[in-house]
């Protein structure tokens, strides 16, 4: 009960104090990347794609190996990471709630808090959250809604980027190797660009950058360049993902270079995480190939099971990267669960920041964990919901609680990460207490919109 009254708590105030080399408060930087699996970087296990500059942020830096997103799918996962708070809080389960639901105004979001503590904010590329990114940033580039193409068409228009301009927020739906035009400028090396020219416009002002990569959600759109070196891959779908993490891993590479040619690197507060698991393809997506396999999850979630839209660990369970070189020591592993509504209480306390009142935030401040002040788990539970099914992790057991039939299942990830084995029959009790603790959790929560 003490720990439902804490998930209740209508604000909270975050910790001030916690800046870098000689007081001085961080730069701040958030790199989110779409549709990514587990497995998909070389620091988290993948031996076909060289990634070797967010490995490098990795090694001086903090890798959570359970770090989590609170919801399988873009929009409330986009809306924990910037509120703070579980989206089911605000009726968000689903990528369609959002337009049946409205955050309530007294919820400030990270660049709206961040702003009012005299960080200059920006966007780049996706943003995907019911309040308008002009309202709550001082700079918006490359605004994406949902998706977009990574080349662009004759006119330099991508489709889906600026999506003032383009409605249906959509893509053009086709798979291909590009430019199709010689210099062409592939949208992820785009975003870079503009967050290094963010970076050198605010060089002299503590600044909050968030870079929301399309990368790697559909279509999948590959490099000309990477066509040969990504061969050795069966499919072709898969060695156009490869190619689109290399441009991923690109661009985080020029984000870091921007960094150090300023001189901000040491003092810069960079994380690095995925919105949820990787897509399941298949003809059932518009665009997909004929000769392309009928279901093929199209990323790696290395030993885990699962994908995007599902509660195995493979939907929820992401790569996350924290790297501040003056404020904690890097080349690290912490094993504790984290969770994606940590990273608005982390950053306001980095940044010297309270969270306002009516500002609901069930995250924790991690950087007392990441430089070794605090030991022991910075959560008790955690909690998901998704549409109707819902799970449940505390310590190293796992409930989960599949729609339609909603029969508890029970695995152990310590034994079984690749949830093979469900061992409820054996532990009834602890099923209940489990289960009880998640109807507790969900029991002020609205209903979801439409399911």
């Amino acid at each position: 009960m003490v720990t439902f009254l804490l998930l209740l708590q209508s604000s909270l105030t975050v910790a001030v104090g916690a800046s870098g080399a000689g007081g001085v408060r961080p730069n701040i930087i958030l790199l989110l990347a779409d549709d990514i699996g587990y497995g998909d970087l070389g620091c988290y296990g993948n031996r076909d794609v060289p990634t070797p500059n967010i490995d490098r942020l990795a090694a001086e830096g903090v890798r959570f190996t359970d770090g989590y997103v609170t919801c399988p799918a873009c929009a409330p996962s986009r809306l924990s990471l910037m509120s703070g708070a579980y989206p089911q809080r605000f009726g968000m389960t689903w990528n369609d709630d959002r337009s049946a639901h409205k955050l309530p105004d007294t919820q400030r979001l990270l660049p709206e808090l961040l702003r009012s503590g005299g960080y200059v904010t920006g966007l780049v590329g996706k943003w995907n959250i019911v309040r308008p990114a002009e309202a709550v940033f001082d700079e918006a580039h490359d605004f994406i809604e949902w998706e977009s193409d990574y080349w662009p068409q004759a006119d330099g228009h991508y489709i889906g980027s600026n999506a003032k301009t383009n409605p249906g927020f959509r893509s053009s739906k086709t798979q291909y190797w590009g430019p199709v035009r010689e210099g062409d400028e592939y949208l992820s090396d785009r975003l870079a660009r503009k967050a290094v020219e963010f970076i050198d416009r605010h060089a002299d002002e503590p600044f909050f950058l968030y870079v929301g990569f399309n990368a790697v959600h559909s279509p999948w759109q590959g490099r000309l360049k990477d066509k040969e070196r990504f061969a050795h891959l069966p499919l072709e779908v898969m060695r156009l993902y490869a190619s689109m993490i290399a441009g991923l891993d690109d661009g985080v590479g020029r984000i870091m270079e921007g960094l150090r040619k300023r001189g901000l690197e040491e003092n810069t507060l960079v994380i690095l995480l995925g919105d949820n698991g990787p897509a399941i393809g298949g003809p059932h997506i518009e665009g997909w190939k004929s000769d392309w396999p009928q279901r093929v999850i199209v990323g790696s979630t290395g030993a885990l099971t699962g994908a995007k839209t599902q509660l195995l660990e493979g939907g929820i369970r992401e790569p996350f990267i924290v790297r501040w070189p003056a404020r904690f020591a890097g080349g690290r592993e912490y094993h504790h669960p984290v969770i994606a509504n940590d990273v608005l209480p982390t950053l306001c306390a980095a940044g010297g920041v309270n969270a306002s009142s009516g500002t609901v935030v069930d995250g924790v401040d991690l950087l007392p964990f990441l430089g070794m002040e605090k030991s022991g788990e910075p959560h008790a539970t955690l909690y998901w919901k998704i549409k109707s099914s819902a799970a449940l992790r505390r310590g190293d057991w796992k409930l989960l609680m599949l729609a339609p039939d909603w029969k508890p299942q029970l695995y152990h990830l310590g034994r079984d990460i690749g949830e093979s084995h469900d061992v409820a029959a054996e532990h009834p009790q602890l099923v209940r207490e489990l289960h009880d603790a998640w109807l507790t959790w969900n029991a002020p929560l609205p209903p979801p919109a439409r399911h």
